[in-house]
């Protein structure tokens, strides 16, 4: 048996509004991907690149509980 050489692939990272993460091997998505759970609808947000985000949509992404929290400080 010939061992199967596997070619490294690069995947673009799109975030939505809500810091959802939509990932991309070939295509550019046009929406969010995002589900909580089988039985209910896509997120269907649109989509900007991880490199072109904005900072509190990157800080959603990375934790979204401290994003919520600093949210809700600024409300008040």
């Amino acid at each position: 048996m010939e061992a199967s050489v596997a070619t490294p692939q690069n995947v673009s990272v799109f975030v939505c509004p809500d810091g959802h993460r939509t990932l991309a091997l070939t295509s550019t998505p046009e929406t969010c991907h995002h589900r909580q759970s089988r039985t209910k609808p896509y997120c269907g947000k649109p989509v900007t690149p991880l490199s072109e985000a904005s900072a509190d949509v990157q800080q959603k992404m990375l934790n979204p509980l401290k994003a919520s929290k600093k949210a809700s400080k600024n409300k008040a």
